[in-house]
């Protein structure tokens, strides 16, 4: 019937990571330090112990405030400069080269793996699978600081989980923080399909749904490390990520 809107069958889900798949935050380590001078003295081999030292020093001091936000939540509000500026000012501050390949080296150094320190949020690996099984595509629409995609990539084989990824983009890669939609839209296109054939999991309103509804995509609130919501714009809400996929399901076969 003209008029009528029809829902097009979803291709796509762009699935958050922090309070969805992972806990919200996890803790930060005395060890931290060590592991971050070793990446760092493996991503510049050339450089002598002292001088690792001191870039490490420098970093770890101009990211301290960042860090010390994520260690409480994931979906930090502090507002520091962006990762790529933190280590390019290093770099120089210790007449090093801060061309963009050390700088990026450097940046993936500093990400420290995480599969020593947290588990998959119940249901996460699950949920990625009966996302693959109903035939949809899963990408990661990540938050981070110093993660990029190949950060990432490294974190999920860990955990077990990259087989249920098809690809992965961060707001390091999309150079924004979600809410803004440069996260989304290179996540459609990494995805290979339109806003109306893909679906956002995420557990903020703010920075998963709202920037779905908008870009006109279908979006499902997940809280299984959060409070339950008094209210949500989400087509649907899901307590736990083994919800999240009988409503992804159901979607489905209304669609």
């Amino acid at each position: 019937m003209i008029g009528t809107r029809v829902n097009l069958p979803l291709e796509v889900a762009l699935i958050d990571v922090g309070g969805t798949l992972w806990p919200n935050s996890w803790p930060l380590r005395q060890t931290d330090g060590d592991g971050r001078h070793r990446r760092v003295a493996s991503a510049m081999r050339n450089l002598t112990p002292a001088a690792v030292e001191a870039l490490v020093a420098d970093l770890i001091q101009s990211s301290r405030i960042g860090d010390a936000a994520r260690s409480v939540n994931t979906e930090h509000t502090v507002k520091i400069p962006p990762a790529e500026v933190i280590v390019a000012t290093s770099l120089s501050r210790q007449g090093l080269p801060s061309d963009a390949e050390t700088v990026g080296r450097i940046r993936r150094a500093m990400a420290l793996p995480v599969a020593d320190r947290l588990k998959p949020l119940p249901g996460a690996v699950e949920l990625l699978a009966n996302i693959h099984a109903l035939g949809l595509r899963n990408v990661i629409a990540s938050n981070t600081y110093w993660r990029d995609a190949q950060s990432y990539w490294e974190d999920f084989r860990l955990l077990g989980m990259a087989d249920h990824v098809d690809a992965i983009v961060t707001s390091v890669d999309a150079g924004h923080l979600k809410p803004h939609p440069a996260v989304f839209e290179m996540a459609m296109r990494a995805g290979g399909a339109p806003a109306d054939r893909c679906v956002v999991i995420g557990n903020k309103e703010t920075n998963d749904i709202e920037p779905a509804l908008a870009l006109g995509m279908r979006a499902i609130l997940v809280h299984p490390d959060d409070p339950t919501p008094v209210s949500s714009r989400a087509h649907a809400v899901a307590p736990d990520l083994w919800a999240c996929a009988s409503v992804l399901k159901a979607m489905l076969a209304a669609s």
